[in-house]
């Protein structure tokens, strides 16, 4: 026998994979299993065009603690209307904003009046029995399926009464995952730095940072404490859309992009090598600090979970004009907006959030700050999406800005905000020239008699 006898040739169909529909024609005799086999193949279908669209939340399905019905030993969150897309390809569509409550009294086992008869890929979901309590969780948005009213039968198949439901519905369930203490063992949770500790854990900074001391070696294919909990609980059924830190008072914080993500398309360059690495034998190498399309939906998350923070640090402080970065923030996103106070309007001051923080001119009032031109903020927060976040423990540079136009209205007497942008010392000033485009007193020059 010729050794390429069971080499597939050019033009030789593969059935292996492939997807098996019913062949229509005209006196087949069709049963509800053929019918079955046909749904099967169409939601097999849609589920590769979900793969090639990527996992993730499309829109909506925000998070956050109900003000009518949220109680301390019975806490209830409120979940925005929205679309995610799971790691099968399912798509998981919120039809209208829902209350959710994390002390579960519905039964699962009750939840359908009609046996399993359609194709159900996520039945039953990653073993794990619920729990709740004080602890941080995942609350994850998962498909369901239950069975809605009964059709009407010929009765030849007396065994087949229990499965006359007239419709299945492909519905979506709720559901709340444990992460293990031993993961943040070493962070104090009565800390306010607790928060953002626990949310960059979720982004797996430590890990990345570890594996940029050596950048010849293959990139970690999962970091974090969401790759740790998708070895157990968390299936790749569950997009994850919230962590959840919950306290004998109550819950304590709920922190939606610590652990929600936008749509992440498979990415190309994840198993792209550029040689093999000379110290493993037979491994492929890879450069660890390409920004992959993973870095940069993270780093994504990382500015949202930036303000959604601070937004509610600003609502909990009775003075948040004394209030400095480094009480809340080990680490800032690459990219970030901080509303600075301006009575009645509430903020925080320019020189005490950012004391202790390298930046350029220094430790000084708001009026030392650099200019930049307000339509350059788009272009340098896609540009920091590229950089890593910010060390505050390492004591690493920040650029930091005011917005010329901002400043003016202030100048003018309008009823603004002032507000200060920050990115991560990584990228290139992007201060406005001098003259600024001959707007003189919005401008920056340079100290050229300094030493005189």
């Amino acid at each position: 026998m010729s050794t390429l006898d069971n080499v597939l040739q050019l033009q030789q169909p593969l059935k292996e994979g492939g997807i098996r529909q019913v062949n229509f024609f005209n006196g087949r005799l069709l049963t509800g299993k053929d019918l079955a086999r046909e749904q099967l193949a169409h939601r097999q279908a849609d589920a590769r065009l979900g793969m090639a669209i990527g996992d993730g939340v499309a829109f909506g399905l925000e998070a956050a603690r109900d003000p009518d019905l949220d109680q301390a030993n019975a806490p209830v969150l409120r979940v925005r209307a929205g679309l995610a897309i799971n790691r099968l390809g399912q798509t998981l569509r919120l039809g209208a904003d829902t209350s959710v409550a994390l002390t579960r009294r519905y039964d699962a086992d009750d939840g359908g009046d009609g046996c399993q008869c359609v194709f159900a890929q996520c039945n039953p979901l990653a073993d794990g029995t619920y729990v709740a309590g004080a602890g941080v969780y995942v609350l994850t948005i998962a498909p369901a399926q239950s069975s809605e009213g009964r059709a009407p039968s010929n009765g030849l198949d007396p065994s087949n009464v229990r499965c006359n439901t007239d419709a299945t519905v492909d519905a979506v369930q709720f559901r709340l995952l444990a992460i293990n203490p031993l993961r943040f063992a070493d962070l104090d949770p009565s800390s306010p730095l607790f928060r953002n500790r626990l949310a960059y854990r979720c982004f797996g900074v430590e890990a990345r940072e570890a594996n940029a001391f050596d950048p010849w070696r293959v990139d970690p294919p999962s970091y974090g404490l969401i790759d740790e909990l998708r070895s157990g609980a968390l299936s790749d059924c569950d997009v994850p859309i919230a962590l959840v830190y919950w306290t004998a008072a109550g819950l304590n914080f709920v922190d939606t992009w610590a652990v929600r993500r936008a749509l992440l398309e498979p990415d190309a360059l994840s198993g792209f090598s550029f040689q093999r690495n000379p110290l493993v034998p037979g491994e492929l190498s890879s450069f660890a600090f390409v920004a992959r399309a993973r870095r940069l939906v993270e780093a994504q998350a990382m500015c949202a979970q930036f303000q959604q923070q601070l937004g509610d640090v600003l609502a909990a402080s009775g003075a948040p004009a004394a209030l400095n970065a480094s009480e809340y923030f080990r680490y800032l996103p690459p990219f970030g907006i901080v509303p600075l106070q301006r009575l009645p309007l509430r903020g925080f001051d320019d020189a005490a959030f950012f004391n202790g923080i390298a930046r350029r001119p220094g430790p000084g009032s708001q009026q030392g700050t650099p200019f930049i031109d307000v339509r350059q903020l788009g272009a340098v927060q896609q540009r920091a999406l590229e950089y890593a976040p910010v060390d505050l423990g390492q004591r690493e540079f920040l650029w930091v800005w005011r917005p010329w136009q901002n400043a003016k209205a202030l100048h003018d007497n309008q009823s603004v905000q002032p507000m200060l942008a920050f990115a991560s010392g990584q990228l290139p000033d992007f201060a406005s020239p001098r003259l600024d485009m001959a707007r003189f007193d919005y401008s920056n020059y340079a100290n050229c008699c300094e030493s005189a």
